[in-house]
Protein backbone atom coordinates (compact mmCIF):
# COMPACT_ATOMS: atom_id res chain seq x y z
CA UNK A 1 0.00 0.00 0.00
CA UNK A 2 1.41 3.49 -1.25
CA UNK A 3 1.71 6.22 1.80
CA UNK A 4 2.62 9.38 1.35
CA UNK A 5 6.33 10.18 1.36
CA UNK A 6 5.91 13.39 3.48
CA UNK A 7 3.27 12.60 5.56
CA UNK A 8 2.07 9.25 6.36
CA UNK A 9 -1.48 8.91 4.59
CA UNK A 10 -2.39 5.70 2.84
CA UNK A 11 -3.83 5.25 -0.46
CA UNK A 12 -6.78 3.63 0.85
CA UNK A 13 -8.27 7.26 2.52
CA UNK A 14 -10.75 8.73 0.89
CA UNK A 15 -10.12 11.28 -1.83
CA UNK A 16 -6.64 11.07 -1.35
CA UNK A 17 -4.13 11.36 -4.24
CA UNK A 18 -0.11 11.59 -5.02
CA UNK A 19 1.97 13.50 -6.84
CA UNK A 20 4.82 12.06 -9.09
CA UNK A 21 7.36 12.46 -6.34
CA UNK A 22 4.49 10.54 -3.83
CA UNK A 23 3.22 13.37 -2.11
CA UNK A 24 -0.33 13.24 -1.42
CA UNK A 25 -2.75 15.98 -2.14
CA UNK A 26 -3.54 16.93 1.57
CA UNK A 27 0.05 17.94 2.02
CA UNK A 28 0.57 19.92 -1.61
CA UNK A 29 -3.00 21.59 -0.68
CA UNK A 30 -2.27 22.55 3.26
CA UNK A 31 -2.72 25.65 4.47
CA UNK A 32 -2.01 26.45 7.81
CA UNK A 33 -4.55 27.75 9.79
CA UNK A 34 -2.38 31.23 10.90
CA UNK A 35 -5.49 33.54 12.02
CA UNK A 36 -3.40 33.78 15.32
CA UNK A 37 -4.62 37.00 17.36
CA UNK A 38 -1.99 37.56 19.78
CA UNK A 39 -2.09 37.47 23.40
CA UNK A 40 -2.64 41.48 23.68
CA UNK A 41 -5.70 40.52 21.68
CA UNK A 42 -6.86 37.98 24.11
CA UNK A 43 -6.67 40.23 26.87
CA UNK A 44 -8.30 42.79 25.67
CA UNK A 45 -11.38 40.61 24.93
CA UNK A 46 -11.52 39.30 28.41
CA UNK A 47 -10.87 42.81 30.04
CA UNK A 48 -14.43 43.81 28.28
CA UNK A 49 -16.21 41.36 30.61
CA UNK A 50 -17.53 41.84 33.76
CA UNK A 51 -17.72 38.92 36.01
CA UNK A 52 -20.87 38.73 38.65
CA UNK A 53 -18.85 36.36 41.23
CA UNK A 54 -14.74 35.42 41.60
CA UNK A 55 -13.94 33.96 38.61
CA UNK A 56 -12.90 35.38 35.69
CA UNK A 57 -13.33 32.45 33.37
CA UNK A 58 -14.40 28.84 32.64
CA UNK A 59 -11.46 26.21 31.67
CA UNK A 60 -13.41 23.17 30.15
CA UNK A 61 -10.37 20.24 31.30
CA UNK A 62 -10.09 16.98 30.35
CA UNK A 63 -6.51 16.13 31.33
CA UNK A 64 -4.99 15.98 28.05
CA UNK A 65 -2.17 18.94 26.68
CA UNK A 66 -4.83 21.46 25.09
CA UNK A 67 -6.85 22.17 28.48
CA UNK A 68 -3.95 21.25 30.67
CA UNK A 69 -2.22 23.96 29.01
CA UNK A 70 -5.06 26.68 28.50
CA UNK A 71 -5.65 26.64 32.24
CA UNK A 72 -1.74 26.90 32.91
CA UNK A 73 -1.63 30.10 30.70
CA UNK A 74 -4.69 31.55 32.10
CA UNK A 75 -2.85 31.53 35.70
CA UNK A 76 1.00 32.32 34.89
CA UNK A 77 0.40 34.17 31.99
CA UNK A 78 -2.97 36.07 31.94
CA UNK A 79 -3.13 36.34 35.52
CA UNK A 80 -6.31 34.73 35.91
CA UNK A 81 -8.53 33.58 38.51
CA UNK A 82 -10.31 30.40 36.31
CA UNK A 83 -12.31 27.56 37.64
CA UNK A 84 -11.68 24.34 36.01
CA UNK A 85 -14.81 22.13 35.36
CA UNK A 86 -14.80 18.49 33.75
CA UNK A 87 -17.46 15.96 32.57
CA UNK A 88 -16.60 12.63 33.75
CA UNK A 89 -18.38 10.38 30.86
CA UNK A 90 -17.11 7.10 33.40
CA UNK A 91 -14.57 6.67 30.77
CA UNK A 92 -12.02 9.04 31.49
CA UNK A 93 -8.90 7.82 31.59
CA UNK A 94 -6.47 7.45 35.62
CA UNK A 95 -3.68 9.18 34.23
CA UNK A 96 -6.45 12.17 32.95
CA UNK A 97 -8.03 12.33 36.17
CA UNK A 98 -4.75 12.44 37.86
CA UNK A 99 -3.41 15.23 35.31
CA UNK A 100 -6.23 17.11 36.20
CA UNK A 101 -6.10 17.50 39.75
CA UNK A 102 -2.14 17.98 39.70
CA UNK A 103 -2.51 20.57 37.71
CA UNK A 104 -5.80 22.23 39.68
CA UNK A 105 -3.60 21.73 43.07
CA UNK A 106 -0.41 23.45 41.61
CA UNK A 107 -2.56 25.94 39.92
CA UNK A 108 -4.81 26.71 43.11
CA UNK A 109 -7.74 26.59 41.13
CA UNK A 110 -10.72 25.19 41.67
CA UNK A 111 -12.40 22.00 39.72
CA UNK A 112 -15.72 21.07 39.03
CA UNK A 113 -16.47 17.05 38.20
CA UNK A 114 -19.68 16.75 36.48
CA UNK A 115 -20.84 12.77 36.58
CA UNK A 116 -22.79 10.77 34.29
CA UNK A 117 -25.98 10.32 35.75
CA UNK A 118 -25.47 6.23 36.61
CA UNK A 119 -24.16 3.71 33.76
CA UNK A 120 -26.15 5.76 31.15
CA UNK A 121 -22.98 6.38 29.46
CA UNK A 122 -22.11 3.00 29.20
CA UNK A 123 -25.66 1.72 28.21
CA UNK A 124 -25.54 4.61 25.26
CA UNK A 125 -22.09 3.64 23.98
CA UNK A 126 -23.70 -0.40 24.08
CA UNK A 127 -26.24 0.76 22.11
CA UNK A 128 -24.06 2.37 19.49
CA UNK A 129 -22.02 -0.32 18.79
CA UNK A 130 -25.24 -2.37 18.08
CA UNK A 131 -26.61 -0.04 15.99
CA UNK A 132 -23.06 -0.09 14.49
CA UNK A 133 -23.23 -3.56 13.94
CA UNK A 134 -26.52 -3.44 11.96
CA UNK A 135 -25.25 -0.87 9.35
CA UNK A 136 -21.53 -1.68 8.85
CA UNK A 137 -19.82 1.54 10.40
CA UNK A 138 -19.55 3.32 14.09
CA UNK A 139 -22.29 6.09 14.57
CA UNK A 140 -22.53 7.48 18.00
CA UNK A 141 -19.96 5.99 20.22
CA UNK A 142 -19.25 8.86 21.90
CA UNK A 143 -22.38 9.47 22.81
CA UNK A 144 -23.53 12.87 24.04
CA UNK A 145 -20.23 13.68 25.34
CA UNK A 146 -19.33 17.04 22.57
CA UNK A 147 -23.17 17.91 23.42
CA UNK A 148 -22.51 17.54 27.55
CA UNK A 149 -19.24 19.19 27.59
CA UNK A 150 -20.36 22.41 25.65
CA UNK A 151 -23.50 22.67 27.98
CA UNK A 152 -21.19 21.77 30.86
CA UNK A 153 -19.10 24.30 30.50
CA UNK A 154 -21.84 27.48 29.92
CA UNK A 155 -23.72 26.38 32.72
CA UNK A 156 -20.65 26.35 35.31
CA UNK A 157 -20.46 29.92 33.65
CA UNK A 158 -23.61 31.10 34.22
CA UNK A 159 -23.75 29.25 37.98
CA UNK A 160 -20.58 31.32 39.14
CA UNK A 161 -21.79 34.73 37.12
CA UNK A 162 -18.75 33.68 34.86
CA UNK A 163 -18.56 35.69 31.73
CA UNK A 164 -15.64 34.11 29.39
CA UNK A 165 -15.20 29.86 28.20
CA UNK A 166 -11.43 29.76 27.05
CA UNK A 167 -12.23 26.67 24.57
CA UNK A 168 -9.78 24.33 23.61
CA UNK A 169 -10.15 22.85 20.02
CA UNK A 170 -7.79 23.58 17.60
CA UNK A 171 -7.44 23.48 13.66
CA UNK A 172 -4.72 21.05 14.05
CA UNK A 173 -7.23 18.33 15.42
CA UNK A 174 -9.14 18.21 11.39
CA UNK A 175 -7.90 17.68 7.93
CA UNK A 176 -8.80 21.38 6.62
CA UNK A 177 -9.43 25.02 7.81
CA UNK A 178 -13.08 24.39 6.10
CA UNK A 179 -13.76 21.28 8.77
CA UNK A 180 -12.63 23.45 11.37
CA UNK A 181 -15.02 26.08 10.64
CA UNK A 182 -17.95 23.74 10.23
CA UNK A 183 -17.06 22.42 13.96
CA UNK A 184 -17.35 25.78 15.62
CA UNK A 185 -20.63 26.25 13.37
CA UNK A 186 -22.21 22.72 14.84
CA UNK A 187 -25.90 23.90 16.31
CA UNK A 188 -25.97 26.92 14.86
CA UNK A 189 -29.54 27.54 13.51
CA UNK A 190 -30.05 27.25 10.32
CA UNK A 191 -33.26 28.60 8.08
CA UNK A 192 -34.96 26.08 6.82
CA UNK A 193 -35.45 25.96 2.91
CA UNK A 194 -38.72 23.64 1.50
CA UNK A 195 -36.95 23.61 -1.57
CA UNK A 196 -33.56 22.37 -1.24
CA UNK A 197 -35.19 19.41 1.13
CA UNK A 198 -37.42 18.70 -1.92
CA UNK A 199 -34.42 18.70 -3.92
CA UNK A 200 -32.39 16.53 -2.16
CA UNK A 201 -35.44 13.60 -1.67
CA UNK A 202 -36.07 14.03 -5.41
CA UNK A 203 -32.49 13.44 -5.97
CA UNK A 204 -32.35 10.22 -3.75
CA UNK A 205 -35.59 9.13 -5.15
CA UNK A 206 -34.38 9.40 -8.70
CA UNK A 207 -31.19 7.10 -7.69
CA UNK A 208 -33.71 4.12 -6.39
CA UNK A 209 -35.61 5.07 -9.79
CA UNK A 210 -32.77 4.43 -11.80
CA UNK A 211 -31.32 1.69 -10.19
CA UNK A 212 -34.14 -0.42 -7.80
CA UNK A 213 -31.41 -2.88 -6.43
CA UNK A 214 -30.55 -0.44 -4.13
CA UNK A 215 -34.06 -0.56 -2.52
CA UNK A 216 -32.11 -3.67 -0.49
CA UNK A 217 -30.07 -1.03 1.42
CA UNK A 218 -32.79 1.29 2.48
CA UNK A 219 -33.62 -0.92 5.84
CA UNK A 220 -29.50 -0.66 6.89
CA UNK A 221 -29.46 3.04 6.27
CA UNK A 222 -32.75 3.84 7.99
CA UNK A 223 -31.83 1.72 10.88
CA UNK A 224 -29.86 4.70 12.95
CA UNK A 225 -33.32 6.56 12.94
CA UNK A 226 -35.89 3.37 13.60
CA UNK A 227 -33.87 0.86 14.48
CA UNK A 228 -34.66 -1.09 17.79
CA UNK A 229 -31.42 -0.36 19.13
CA UNK A 230 -31.15 3.31 17.88
CA UNK A 231 -34.42 3.65 19.58
CA UNK A 232 -33.41 2.77 23.02
CA UNK A 233 -30.18 5.24 22.13
CA UNK A 234 -32.75 7.70 21.95
CA UNK A 235 -34.26 7.22 25.20
CA UNK A 236 -30.93 6.99 27.24
CA UNK A 237 -29.56 10.07 25.43
CA UNK A 238 -32.86 12.21 26.14
CA UNK A 239 -32.67 11.34 29.61
CA UNK A 240 -28.88 11.78 30.12
CA UNK A 241 -29.67 15.44 29.09
CA UNK A 242 -32.71 15.69 31.13
CA UNK A 243 -30.34 14.92 34.22
CA UNK A 244 -28.08 16.99 33.28
CA UNK A 245 -30.51 19.78 33.34
CA UNK A 246 -30.50 20.29 29.04
CA UNK A 247 -32.33 23.20 27.36
CA UNK A 248 -35.75 21.27 26.30
CA UNK A 249 -34.70 21.95 22.48
CA UNK A 250 -31.81 20.24 23.14
CA UNK A 251 -32.54 17.74 25.60
CA UNK A 252 -35.89 16.01 23.32
CA UNK A 253 -33.21 16.18 19.83
CA UNK A 254 -30.75 13.04 21.38
CA UNK A 255 -27.97 13.50 18.77
CA UNK A 256 -28.12 17.58 18.60
CA UNK A 257 -25.21 19.51 19.76
CA UNK A 258 -25.51 22.99 21.29
CA UNK A 259 -23.80 26.20 19.69
CA UNK A 260 -20.96 27.55 21.49
CA UNK A 261 -22.12 30.47 23.20
CA UNK A 262 -21.88 34.12 22.16
CA UNK A 263 -22.89 35.95 24.88
CA UNK A 264 -23.69 34.83 28.38
CA UNK A 265 -21.02 33.29 28.42
CA UNK A 266 -18.64 34.32 25.80
CA UNK A 267 -16.96 31.16 24.34
CA UNK A 268 -13.48 32.25 23.32
CA UNK A 269 -11.26 29.96 20.98
CA UNK A 270 -8.27 29.86 22.76
CA UNK A 271 -5.72 28.43 19.89
CA UNK A 272 -7.83 31.68 17.75
CA UNK A 273 -4.96 33.94 19.26
CA UNK A 274 -2.44 31.30 21.34
CA UNK A 275 -0.51 29.66 18.67
CA UNK A 276 -0.10 25.79 19.74
CA UNK A 277 4.07 24.41 19.90
CA UNK A 278 3.56 21.17 20.99
CA UNK A 279 6.78 20.19 21.87
CA UNK A 280 7.16 22.89 24.06
CA UNK A 281 4.41 23.17 25.60
CA UNK A 282 4.36 19.34 26.77
CA UNK A 283 7.76 20.38 28.17
CA UNK A 284 6.22 23.38 30.51
CA UNK A 285 3.30 20.80 31.34
CA UNK A 286 5.61 18.05 32.48
CA UNK A 287 7.73 20.12 34.15
CA UNK A 288 5.59 22.43 36.09
CA UNK A 289 2.44 20.29 36.36
CA UNK A 290 3.66 17.17 36.96
CA UNK A 291 1.58 16.28 33.48
CA UNK A 292 1.80 12.47 32.15
CA UNK A 293 0.93 10.94 29.17
CA UNK A 294 1.12 6.94 28.24
CA UNK A 295 4.39 6.24 26.02
CA UNK A 296 4.83 7.68 22.48
CA UNK A 297 0.99 9.35 22.78
CA UNK A 298 0.68 12.85 24.04
CA UNK A 299 -2.93 13.54 22.66
CA UNK A 300 -6.24 11.88 22.70
CA UNK A 301 -5.14 9.54 25.62
CA UNK A 302 -8.02 10.61 27.84
CA UNK A 303 -11.24 9.08 27.02
CA UNK A 304 -10.83 4.78 26.35
CA UNK A 305 -13.55 5.29 23.92
CA UNK A 306 -11.86 7.31 21.59
CA UNK A 307 -9.18 3.51 21.14
CA UNK A 308 -12.44 2.42 18.96
CA UNK A 309 -11.79 5.00 16.43
CA UNK A 310 -8.19 3.98 15.82
CA UNK A 311 -9.34 0.68 15.43
CA UNK A 312 -12.06 1.70 12.52
CA UNK A 313 -9.81 3.94 10.56
CA UNK A 314 -7.00 0.76 10.60
CA UNK A 315 -9.51 -1.18 9.38
CA UNK A 316 -10.81 0.98 6.41
CA UNK A 317 -8.27 3.14 5.99
CA UNK A 318 -4.93 1.74 7.14
CA UNK A 319 -4.29 4.55 9.42
CA UNK A 320 -5.54 5.04 12.99
CA UNK A 321 -7.93 7.94 13.40
CA UNK A 322 -4.70 9.73 15.59
CA UNK A 323 -2.59 9.08 12.77
CA UNK A 324 -4.37 11.23 10.19
CA UNK A 325 -4.18 14.05 13.22
CA UNK A 326 -0.53 13.11 13.29
CA UNK A 327 0.19 13.98 9.85
CA UNK A 328 -1.23 17.57 10.62
CA UNK A 329 1.72 18.06 12.75
CA UNK A 330 3.96 17.03 9.97
CA UNK A 331 2.57 19.20 7.50
CA UNK A 332 2.66 22.17 10.47
CA UNK A 333 6.90 20.85 11.03
CA UNK A 334 6.20 20.21 14.43
CA UNK A 335 6.77 16.76 13.86
CA UNK A 336 9.23 14.81 11.46
CA UNK A 337 7.58 12.03 9.69
CA UNK A 338 9.89 9.01 11.91
CA UNK A 339 8.48 10.33 14.86
CA UNK A 340 4.83 9.99 13.83
CA UNK A 341 5.70 6.92 12.39
CA UNK A 342 6.68 5.65 15.79
CA UNK A 343 3.46 6.96 17.41
CA UNK A 344 1.14 5.75 14.97
CA UNK A 345 3.14 2.09 15.43
CA UNK A 346 2.56 2.15 19.40
CA UNK A 347 -0.90 2.72 18.37
CA UNK A 348 -1.15 0.05 16.30
CA UNK A 349 0.72 -2.48 18.80
CA UNK A 350 -1.89 -1.31 21.39
CA UNK A 351 -5.28 -0.87 20.30
CA UNK A 352 -6.69 -4.44 19.73
CA UNK A 353 -6.16 -4.81 23.61
CA UNK A 354 -7.21 -1.52 24.07
CA UNK A 355 -10.37 -1.65 22.36
CA UNK A 356 -11.40 -5.56 24.12
CA UNK A 357 -10.97 -4.12 27.20
CA UNK A 358 -13.53 -1.59 26.78
CA UNK A 359 -15.73 -4.21 25.39
CA UNK A 360 -15.59 -6.63 28.23
CA UNK A 361 -16.33 -3.71 30.00
CA UNK A 362 -19.62 -2.78 28.51
CA UNK A 363 -20.60 -6.90 28.19
CA UNK A 364 -19.55 -7.20 24.27
CA UNK A 365 -16.58 -9.68 24.98
CA UNK A 366 -18.01 -11.12 21.45
CA UNK A 367 -18.07 -8.03 19.51
CA UNK A 368 -16.34 -6.90 16.45
CA UNK A 369 -16.05 -3.52 15.41
CA UNK A 370 -17.02 -2.92 11.94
Amino acid sequence: MQHCKKCIMPERFPGIAFNAEGICNLCLDYKPYHRYLGKEKLVEVLQSGLRAGKYDCVVPMSGGKDSTFILYYAVRELGLQPIAVSYDSGFQTPIAAENMRNACNILNVQLVVVQSPGDIQSKLLRESLLVSQKVGYLTDSCGNCEAIIRMVAMNTAKTHGVPFVLWGSSALETLTNEGYDEYRRLGKNKKANPLSFLSKVWAKFNVLLKDPRKLSSIPQKIYPYIGYHSIRYSIYSIRQRLLLHFPIRYALKPHSIPPFSETNPTVIHFFDYIPWDSIRNVKILEDELDWKHPIDRESRFDCSIHHLANLQYLRRYGISHDGVNFCQFIRENKMSREEVMAKENNVINSVDRECQELLDRIGLQNYRVP
